[in-house]
């Protein structure tokens, strides 16, 4: 019989049983790696494209008339409208209100019914400090819409003029700076000075016609009568003021004359009395007066003179 063979068919998806020959030829295929290349990302400028701006000449011009509308308005309504007219004024002196200063009352009465926005604070000032050199601190205010305010405070008052003009006298506070505030007033609190002239003193008015002058002299006087005090335990009454002499004359308690310089310094004077009252018991002895107003470059002398 015919010896046939047959050749089997490899069956789809099966692996060959014959396994490779290995030969020394082949070399090991290197193994494929994938490599992955960075791609660096430029960023590409593309210039925009040229386009003309829109014009911006419309909202200038809107902005502008706008502008100008609302500083009209103003103008107007400062200036021009009856809303900041001056309607009412206060008078405050040390933080209470005062009603009844007329002298400025009449001044601030001219400012009613004008524009608060134009009056003048430092023409109002001027007025008021002339008509009442005894202010010392002065602010005009304006509070809107129609009000105009004073605030105002004095210098001191510290002592009483006593003016005698032919026998008839009138008594006056005098503040500080020796300007006559009140007349037929007096505060006993204070010291009592008496000034003999020939015309009557005038409120208002310095009672010399300096103010300067005033202010110092009055210093001086009020000076003497508390250092008097001080140094010898004797309450002066009175001064007397004698104005073409330039002298004070201090009136005691114990009914003398203490007569001063006022053109010397004071504290040497009543020093030179100081020591000699080891001499003089200007407390038991009664006495007229004394007088410090002697004094020479050598001897100090302090002439005095006794009661009868």
């Amino acid at each position: 019989m015919p010896f046939f063979s047959f050749k089997k068919k490899k069956k789809d998806g099966r692996l060959s049983n014959i396994s490779p020959q290995r030969s020394p030829y082949l070399k090991k295929l290197p193994t494929l790696q994938k490599t992955v290349k960075k791609v660096k990302k430029t960023s590409l400028h593309i210039p925009p494209a040229r386009l003309k701006p829109p014009s911006n000449k419309g909202k200038k011009i809107l902005a502008l008339l706008l502008s100008i509308g609302i500083v009209s308005y103003c103008i107007y309504a400062l200036f021009f409208s009856d809303y900041f007219l001056v309607k009412k004024y206060k008078v405050e002196e040390e933080g209470v209100i005062i009603e009844t200063n007329d002298l400025i009352n009449q001044i601030l009465e001219k400012e009613i019914n004008r524009n608060l926005v134009t009056v003048n604070e430092n023409e109002i000032s001027k007025e008021i400090r002339t008509v009442q050199p005894e202010i010392n601190k002065l602010r005009i205010l304006k509070v809107f819409p129609d009000t105009l305010k004073v605030e105002f405070e004095r210098y001191p008052t510290i002592a009483n003029i006593i003016n005698i003009v032919g026998g008839i006298q009138k008594k006056f506070l005098v503040d500080s700076q020796g300007f006559l505030t009140e007349e037929n007033n007096e505060n006993p609190n204070l010291s009592y000075i008496k000034i003999e002239t020939k015309d009557p003193l005038q409120v208002r008015n310095s009672f010399l016609s300096d103010p300067e002058i005033s202010a110092v002299r009055l210093t001086y006087i009020i000076q003497a009568i508390n250092l008097f005090e001080e140094k010898f335990g004797i309450k002066i009454l009175f001064a007397q003021y004698k104005i073409r002499e330039r002298e004070v004359h201090l009136y005691t308690e114990k009914y003398f004359y203490v007569m001063i310089d006022m053109e010397k310094d004071l504290g040497p004077q009543l020093e030179k009395l100081k020591k000699a009252t080891s001499k003089l018991d200007i407390y038991s002895v009664p006495l007229i007066y004394i007088d410090l107003r002697i004094s020479g470059n050598q001897v100090e002398k302090v002439i005095f003179k006794r009661k009868t």
